[in-house]
């Protein structure tokens, strides 16, 4: 049986990072790498803690 694990970087950049992500569906989403019985996944529920002050510094990849 595979275990699923969220990409643990995302996880501490998140905004939801306080909250309790272990019901969401892991197993559902994007395989990052696999590590024996375990799978890293890419968390589809992740949103950028500071998204909205790094686009008003203007970081944005269509910057001219």
């Amino acid at each position: 049986m595979t275990n699923y694990y969220p990409k643990g970087c995302r996880c501490s950049a998140c905004a939801k990072r306080d909250d309790d992500c272990s019901a969401l569906p892991f197993h559902t989403m994007p395989v990052h790498r696999l590590d024996g019985a375990d799978a890293v996944v890419i968390c589809s529920e992740f949103r950028q803690a500071n998204h909205d002050a790094s686009l008003k510094a203007g970081g944005g990849r269509n910057r001219r």
